[in-house]
């Protein structure tokens, strides 16, 4: 199950379960260093006690024209569909392993 919600151009909240445990993550547009060809986002993941995790989530310029494209064509808006991609990223992480401080991840077009 999973439930997304953009709430402005600059920032994203994603709910999502893994594992019959719900998180939520906050994603707010970051500082992009000159050189960087990512655009970078700070994440804030919460389980449901309230643990929280900072990271950094990097998204590639063709995960971000896939979710105008989806957005264009199936509705939604592409923030929902760059928090629908970093959900299902940091959910399959948390499959993995349970993401540490200070996380970095890229999301690319295949998460969208």
């Amino acid at each position: 199950m999973a439930v997304f919600s953009w709430y402005n151009s600059l920032a994203m909240r994603a709910s999502f379960e893994v594992r019959d445990r719900v998180y939520d993550i906050e994603i707010a547009l970051g500082d992009k260093p000159e050189e960087d060809k990512f655009e970078i986002y700070r994440v804030v993941l919460r389980d449901a006690e309230g643990a929280q995790v900072n990271g950094t989530l990097k998204l590639t310029k063709t995960a971000i024209l896939l979710a105008e494209q989806k957005a264009g064509e199936e509705g939604g808006t592409p923030g929902e569909w760059l928090a629908r991609g970093c959900g299902r990223s940091l959910a399959a992480e948390i499959v993995i392993r349970r993401p540490k401080p200070d996380f970095s991840f890229v999301i690319d077009h295949r998460w969208i």
